[in-house]
């Protein structure tokens, strides 16, 4: 029993070392005014981890903290950390990423588990019960490309932090939707709650709501 014992607490230790550190306010960097330009002429044409290295180097040599740094390795030196929202359990991470041609800014739930969670991933998201929503069914009946693009994705109102019945946490994340393409016409915008428990483990996507835009 003792050996038993002794096993669970060295996986247990295991565990912990393995886990990555919280990502927190001393990871927020503001790059200097030429970094834009510098990162294309050093990396431009850049693919995989060259473009990461490259992208790495470029922060580095710009003064980027440690922190920043580390932050930028957890999303294969495609972005850096712009802000950062302490909300309890898990939290607010933004971030950009310069290069992307179009959303370049990008909000990711943080320090739960899994410890980083991209809201524009919606690989997790129950389709069936959001094309059993009234209001999102209407829409899709009147537009049959209907499609799902990111709302807002910086600090303030348009994402908001609350606290669930149980205990746990619940984010309200805004997207719009389209008539299909990116450059298509926004018809409507969607609501999804991304639910936590109190040991902040990933729970569920909820439809909060669904509102259509008027026709022009």
């Amino acid at each position: 029993m003792r050996a038993l014992s002794i096993l669970a607490l060295v996986l247990v230790h295991a565990a912990a070392a393995d886990a990555p550190a919280p990502i927190a306010a001393d990871a927020v960097w503001t790059p200097p005014a030429n970094f834009i330009e510098t990162l294309h002429k050093a990396c431009d044409g850049r693919e995989g981890k060259a473009f990461t290295d490259c992208f790495i180097a470029a922060m580095q040599k710009a003064g980027a903290p440690p922190a920043a740094i580390a932050f930028a390795r957890r999303v294969d030196g495609m972005g850096y950390l712009s802000g950062f929202e302490d909300a309890g359990r898990v939290d607010l991470a933004f971030a950009e990423y310069p290069f992307r041609a179009n959303e370049n800014q990008l909000c990711f739930l943080v320090n739960g588990e899994p410890p980083l969670l991209d809201v524009d991933d919606l690989t997790r998201l129950d389709r069936a019960a959001l094309a059993a929503n009234p209001d999102y069914a209407i829409l899709s009946r009147k537009y049959p490309n209907l499609a799902i693009f990111p709302g807002k994705r910086y600090g303030g109102r348009s994402l908001r932090a609350v606290l669930l019945r149980d205990g746990g946490q619940g984010f309200a994340i805004p997207y719009r939707l389209h008539d299909g393409c990116h450059a298509c016409r926004i018809v409507g915008d969607l609501e999804l709650r991304w639910d936590f428990d109190v040991e902040g483990r990933f729970v569920r996507i909820g439809v909060q709501r669904v509102r259509s835009r008027p026709d022009r």
